[in-house]
Formats: structure tokens, sequence, C-alpha cells
């Protein structure tokens, strides 16, 4: 009958226990289903069905004689209910109806699948920087709160590494600002290649970039920085066969609770420890002296 209305992919079967099989291969948008069947009845088959639709959809179309039967395979997940005997031109139209309907589902959750896709990219967008594919810095200012209030809750560290790149301005006046950008990109590689994942990198803005380092002591924060100072030292940039020279950092070091107690203290503590850096000379590390106040 299904066929002679112009349906070409049909299959059936009179066995309850192959359906979850040939549905799992085939994923059938409509399941003409019957009530009674020897071994396991049509309820039964609905429940195992719920187990194997990923979509949570029950493409099930119930055909049964027993009218008591209507409401509980309704509630089961059915789709639609026609009572034996059945005019052929009504089970056509149910067939087609919930095709119909079937479609819209699917179309409804190709529509839910890219939706959720550009809104992940969208939230991506908002908090990474374009240029770096690093963090931004609206992302820091979101997330090193919750990291500060981890560490409180687990009486553990946390480092707060400002690094500014020492005479930026130079490389745009010289080489221009496609060499700068070259030059952003290869420390932003290089910072979040050398971190661990509990870490965060992040561009803070213009030359300046902040890492996060989680459960690290003052010592191990040190160390950090001046292998990050020491591999930046180290970068041979160029840019179209060009050498842009060596380039070198001045970075400040805060930690959690020594020299502050939330995100601005520690900030402002490691800015100071930068500036301190700059000032000795550039091209070196200092950790913060400052003492942590509760305000």
């Amino acid at each position: 009958m299904l066929q002679s209305a112009g349906y070409t992919s049909v299959t059936s079967t009179n066995n309850p226990f192959e359906v979850c099989d040939l549905h799992r291969a085939n994923q059938y948008d409509l399941i003409l289903l019957d009530l009674r069947m020897p071994g396991m009845d049509g309820f039964q088959v609905m429940e195992n069905l719920k187990h194997i639709e990923l979509e949570g959809y029950l493409p099930v179309l119930v055909i049964t004689g027993q009218s008591e039967n209507k409401v509980r395979a309704l509630q089961l997940g059915a789709k639609d209910v026609i009572s034996k005997p059945f005019e052929k031109s009504e089970l056509l139209a149910r067939v087609h109806n919930m095709l119909e309907i079937r479609l819209l589902n699917r179309e409804a959750i190709n529509q839910s699948k890219i939706l959720k896709r550009l809104v992940q990219d969208l939230q991506k967008q908002i908090i990474t920087d374009p240029l770096t594919n690093l963090f931004n810095r609206r992302f820091l200012q979101e997330y090193l709160p919750r990291e500060v209030a981890k560490a409180k809750r687990t009486a553990r560290s946390l480092a707060v590494l400002m690094i500014d790149l020492d005479f930026f301005k130079k490389i745009n006046d010289v080489f221009g600002h496609e060499a700068g950008d070259v030059v952003l990109k290869n420390v932003a590689t290089l910072l979040k290649g050398g971190i661990r994942e509990s870490d965060v990198a992040c561009r803070y803005g213009g030359e300046e970039f902040v890492l996060v380092l989680s459960e690290v002591s003052p010592e191990e924060a040190r160390k950090k920085a001046e292998a990050v100072r020491r591999a930046v030292l180290d970068l041979v940039l160029t840019l179209r066969q060009r050498s842009l020279g060596r380039i070198s950092t001045s970075i400040g070091v805060a930690i959690y609770p020594s020299h502050g107690f939330d995100m601005d203290a520690l900030l402002r503590a490691a800015d100071k420890a930068l500036y301190e850096a700059k000032e000795n000379g550039r091209n070196c590390v200092v950790v913060s002296k400052a003492s942590a106040m509760h305000g």
C-alpha cells in the first residue's frame, strides 16, 4: 500500500525484536507499529526505541484494534494512533502528515544546531583577541576573580605575570605595523604553547600580555617568568626574509595572597613590578614587593 502510494524506501518485518536494529541502521522517518505481536508487544518496542532515538523524537504511528490502548500508546510517545479497521485514504493522509511533521522536526533540530554553533562562535569572539587568538582583557576580568575565589577556598597560591614587549613602538616605526603584528602573534603562540592546561594566557592590550598561573609558589612563578623572558629573547622573527631583530620583555610578577587578595590588587601589584622592571633597564623579571592588605 505504501509503495503503491509512491514511498520508495519501505522496510517491513513481522519480528518485533528486529525493530530497534532496523531503526538503528536506517533511522526511519516513520514506523508503523502494531501493538499485538508475538514475543514482544508494541509498548515494549516503543520503550526500546526511546533508548536508541538520539534526538528524543519517537517517529511512531500506532495501529491498534483496541481503543483502550490508544491513550497508553500516546503517553508512551507515539505521535499518532489509528484504529483498525482503517480506511486506506485516512492512513495515507496520516502518514503524509506525520512525515511532514518529521521533516519540520529535522529542520528545527538542524536550525538549532546551526544557531548553537553561531552562539558558540560569537561567545568565542567576545572573549578572544582576534589578532593573537589569546583570551582578551574582557575574559581576564571575568576569569581572574573566579580563580582568586577558588584559590581562597582551597588555600592555594596563584600567580599573575604581566608581560610587556620592550621598545615595541620602535618595531612599528622601523618595520611597520605588519611587523608589529608578526611579533605579537609569535609571542602569543610562544606564551600559549608554554603553559599548562590549568593556566591562562591573555592579551591585556597593545603589547602587554598577562599569564595567570594556578597553584604555583613565588619561586615557581619567578622561574616561569624567567623562562618566558629567555624564550621571547630567543625568538627569530622575520618579515619577508627581513630580520626584525631580537625582542626583549619586562615582566612583573604578583602572587595571591602575598601581594593582593583580589583581582585589582594583584593586577596593580604586577603592573607596579613591571614598571620597576622597566626602570631597572628592561629585559628582566621583578617580583612584587607589595604586601597584601585587607581593604
